[in-house]
């Protein structure tokens, strides 16, 4: 095996970031050592609008003001302009886009909720038309099915139940990988969703599952004709049905506005398609610099956030490259995935709290994550809490990553076997590091086809197969070569309860000062003499703890842990704590954390 120094990438000047503002706190430092830096500003509005369909006078030929608001918040989108705001209260059920961006970080448009209120954006409508029995569930029934037609008038831009979720012709166009998913569900069904008292149910693919389960519903192909087999057996006229009408919520009619900062909303409900494209219930359409903060999307039938390039769909390419900052955002509930975005730059992701997403269970379009980005460049992704994924990862790096950071996120209960956190195909330096990845069935962390990755510190714990798993899938191509997976680093990390330590396919990599579970079976001894990796490890019994509710977590080694080397860029811990420069702990915390420690304090929402 070739000995592979730990050094990421040599310092270099930082010529790129010359026109960039602001150091993050604390600092982050990118594997080629530049300082990521931000282009944000403090924003004073030179002008306020006002939304409030609750007031009395509201109204869309008002002006604006305080005292004459308007009653839409997209009447405000259609009249601002650069360095003004929109500040909004109440439910609206409509499409939000906005005509215009701002010119610049000081002269942004803004939309916000109005303190201390809530501000609704949903794609759902009301039903109101008549329920009958249906002769589709079988006669006898103790929970009957009911049916209803959707009039035509609640879909004012679209119906979402006359369109599939994925088409044969979208597999066949652009994702030959989906091959196998083809004529099945969940891409046979529509991208409508129906609730019942603000419950989600479940759709079938044919008629006969409504007589198998409640809370489900059947769609017939004129996308009007509902069946619903409500929860509770309840006579539909004694509950409220809601249906999606949209699949966009928040979104500009054109591609690449930029300076838009979207503050406090709520977004919720859209029967948005599956990738690809992409497109989110909240979408930037492929515009650049805008903040996307204290927001709260669920509910979805795709994608949450999309900030990206957004695959397959014609015009102007992504703005600047997006930079974008998405921050303290609470996600849930999206059948695809959180946020998505495809060819961005200088963007940064952090803080949000991204919970039960991918429930539509299409591993196989492989366009699906609690974040799932591609083709990122100079990006940092930190201090994201993602729980119960299932059929999708954590995060997902996707495709010619170049010098991006995947920091100090904490990763709970994936359901998917390509782990907590995966970094595909990318051929320069990033780095996986300080992660808590727990409880994840399949890989803890996993790369195929990655060089020049340095996956270090983490905690990985309860993985069903390897903590880490670096894999070469043969004969693919990436960049305009063969793919390997070569001149990777596996350093300085925590492995517990794991199936195995790590599966790697190439001797061509380096694996060193790591802690390896010893109340599991390995033999250290053995693995260190097969491959001559781990020289300085070592195997102790570490009894790990994590309350799943508080999010607290403590460990116990029973024994010395050993001490490696500072790893350059990785000089502070999971919480900001600097590392020992002398001989720093492996895993994500410089101080050992023998009492509980809260993984999540003050962080997101």
């Amino acid at each position: 095996m070739r000995a592979v120094a730990l050094v990421i990438c040599p310092l270099i000047a930082a010529t790129a970031w010359a026109a960039e503002t602001a150091s993050l706190v604390p600092p982050v430092y990118l594997p080629d050592g530049q300082e990521f830096k931000t282009w944000e500003k403090p924003l004073v509005f030179a002008r306020t609008y006002y939304v409030s369909q609750a007031h009395p006078a509201a109204s869309d030929d008002n002006p604006g003001t305080q005292d004459r608001p308007f009653r839409t918040i997209n009447r405000a989108a259609q009249v601002l302009r650069p360095g003004e705001r929109v500040v909004a209260a109440g439910v609206y059920r409509q499409r939000v886009s906005p005509a215009r961006g701002g010119d610049g970080p000081e002269r942004m448009i803004g939309y916000e909720a109005a303190p201390g209120a809530e501000v609704i954006l949903s794609g759902s409508r009301v039903v109101e038309s008549k329920w009958t029995r249906s002769g589709r569930g079988k006669p006898g029934d103790a929970a009957p099915v009911w049916t209803t037609t959707l009039p035509e008038e609640l879909f004012a831009r679209e119906n979402p139940f006359k369109e599939v979720n994925l088409t044969d012709e979208q597999i066949d166009r652009s994702m030959d990988w989906a091959i196998p998913t083809k004529g099945k569900a969940p891409n046979t069904l529509r991208r409508g969703l129906v609730f019942q008292d603000g419950k989600r149910l479940k759709q079938v693919a044919a008629p006969e599952e409504l007589s198998r389960a409640e809370e489900t519903y059947w769609v017939e192909a004129d996308g009007r004709t509902l069946h619903v087999r409500p929860l509770g057996g309840l006579d539909p006229a004694r509950a409220k049905f809601e249906v999606t009408a949209q699949g966009s919520i928040f979104a500009p009619e054109s591609y690449g506005l930029g300076y838009i900062r979207v503050k406090g909303f709520a977004i919720e409900r859209a029967g948005n398609r599956f990738p690809r494209p992409q497109q989110g219930a909240l979408s930037t359409m492929r515009g650049h610099h805008w903040i996307i903060e204290d927001c709260t999307v669920r509910q979805c039938n795709s994608i949450g956030i999309d900030v990206g390039d957004q695959f397959d769909v014609a015009g102007p390419k992504l703005a600047q490259g997006g930079q974008h900052i998405v921050r303290r955002n609470a996600i849930a509930d999206c059948g695809i995935g959180g946020i998505e975005g495809k060819s961005i730059e200088r963007t940064l992701i952090e803080d949000n709290v991204i919970r039960r997403c991918g429930w539509q269970d299409v591993w196989r379009i492989y366009e699906c994550g609690g974040v799932k980005v591609h083709c990122t460049r100079s990006c940092v992704l930190r201090r994201n809490l993602v729980t119960d994924t299932t059929g999708a990862p954590g995060i997902w790096m996707d495709y010619a990553n170049v010098n991006s950071r995947c920091t100090a996120n904490v990763i709970l209960n994936v359901q998917c076997d390509t782990g907590g956190i995966f970094m595909e195909a990318s051929q320069a330096p990033n780095l996986v590091d300080n992660n808590v990845v727990w409880a994840t069935r399949g890989n803890g962390i996993y790369q195929h086809d990655c060089d020049e990755l340095v996956i270090a510190h983490n905690l990985v714990v309860g993985s069903t197969d390897a903590a880490v798993r670096m894999q070469i899938c043969g004969g693919r191509m990436v960049g305009g070569r063969l793919s390997t997976a070569k001149r990777n680093k596996i350093v300085g990390n925590l492995f517990a309860d794991h199936a195995r330590p790590l599966a790697i396919s190439d001797a061509e990599n380096n694996s060193d000062y790591n802690v390896f579970d010893a109340s599991r079976p390995f033999d250290l001894a053995k693995w260190q003499s097969a491959h001559g990796w781990d020289r300085h490890s070592a195997a102790v019994k570490l009894k790990v703890r994590l309350d799943e509710k508080t999010l607290t977590l403590s460990y116990a080694p029973e024994g010395p842990l050993p001490t490696c080397p500072i790893v350059p860029v990785v000089g502070l811990d999971f919480f900001g704590t600097p590392r020992a420069k002398a001989g720093t702990l492996p895993g994500p915390f410089e101080v050992l954390p023998t009492q509980p420690v809260g993984l999540w304090p003050g962080r997101g929402r």
